[in-house]
């Protein structure tokens, strides 16, 4: 799937360190017009198509519409040929760990339980590489990433994954991505709600019932010492928006209605081929993951204060300006969680 790169990884540094030179003479070249046109820079001189290939990923035949810095790749799934199960097994086995140094550094970035291992676990089928993480320190003693996400348990700047998991949001982390991101984004009335019962009980030990109860009557946990989490869903949202030079963003919701499609966009971002049966196979085999987080069943009250409400609902407004202001894709309608009917 990847050439050997071993013998280039000189050149590819290169590539990785000059991305923005190389996507402004990539906007106006042609292979077949222009050849093997050379790029010179300090140091070594190289194939600026080698640079397409190595930095940008562009895959043929995918056109990217572009809002400021917001990318949407455009993907047409109409002709994908029927699932066929019984490959699908063997295309879970066979995911590889990049060679070093041979792919660009591309972030899955997200607010916690926003649906990063389900997308994580999606792309690696549906490319055939295994993905990183900049939490590999902590995570690498893990036995289900260690199991699973092979290119999680590595320093990340190996360039290892062919994406990289990450719910940091600094103004110094996310530039590291010189190839962009993909922004997962969800509804936070959600994902806030779930991120506490995770926590709570895998971090705390307190029971289901213990959590529940303290959502539901108010405790000062969930409605005063949980408040710095709602900045940080408003904080990764807005730093990714604002600073990324090339972002995807993907609404949870969308992929979780449409996942084959939106699983689509992601492949191609990451400038890996369309393998029509492999992304199929990705859907197949973890539809179970899909709605995971979906805490509803747990809840059949609202969870959140009037007070709250404000507060989150100011926060979804303003990355909504954010997007619009940029004539992005706004954000879904997004429901305020529990709502008897």
């Amino acid at each position: 799937m990847i050439p050997d790169v071993q013998s280039q990884t000189v050149r590819v540094n290169i590539c990785h360190k000059n991305v923005q030179y190389f996507k402004e003479r990539i906007s106006n070249y042609s292979p077949e017009r222009d050849g093997p046109n050379r790029a010179d820079l300090p140091g070594d001189t190289i194939l600026l198509a080698e640079c397409v290939s190595r930095v940008l990923r562009v895959v043929p035949g995918v056109k990217e519409v572009w809002r400021d810095n917001i990318v949407y790749p455009q993907v047409d799934i109409t002709d994908f040929p029927p699932l066929d199960p019984s490959l699908c097994p063997s295309m879970k086995e066979d995911i590889e760990i990049a060679p070093a140094d041979s792919m660009p550094l591309i972030a899955l970035a997200s607010f916690p339980r926003s649906g990063n291992t389900w997308s994580r676990s999606l792309i690696q089928i549906a490319s055939g590489y295994s993905t990183g993480s900049v939490h590999w320190e902590t995570e690498r003693n893990l036995p289900c990433v260690r199991e699973w996400f092979k290119a999680g348990v590595k320093d990340f700047m190996l360039r290892k994954g062919v994406c990289v998991k990450s719910h940091f949001y600094g103004p110094e982390h996310v530039p590291i991505f010189e190839g962009g991101a993909i922004l997962l984004l969800r509804n936070p009335y959600y994902s806030l709600a779930s991120e506490f019962l995770r926590f709570h009980s895998r971090q705390l030990n307190d029971t289901e019932d213990v959590i529940v109860s303290m959502m539901k009557n108010e405790d000062e946990r969930w409605t005063r010492n949980y408040l710095p989490t709602y900045d940080k869903w408003k904080n990764t949202a807005l730093s990714w928006i604002t600073r990324c030079k090339r972002l995807m963003i993907v609404f949870y919701e969308d992929l979780e209605r449409n996942t084959v499609y939106e699983l689509t966009r992601m492949v191609a971002f990451l400038g890996q081929p369309i393998q029509p049966m492999r992304i199929q196979c990705a859907v197949h085999s973890y539809a179970s993951m899909k709605g995971r987080m979906n805490h509803t069943s747990q809840m059949n009250f609202d969870p959140y204060t009037p007070a709250l409400h404000e507060l989150l609902d100011g926060y979804i407004d303003e990355v909504n300006r954010t997007l619009i202001r940029k004539q992005a894709m706004p954000l879904p309608t997004y429901k305020k969680y529990y709502q008897e009917t």
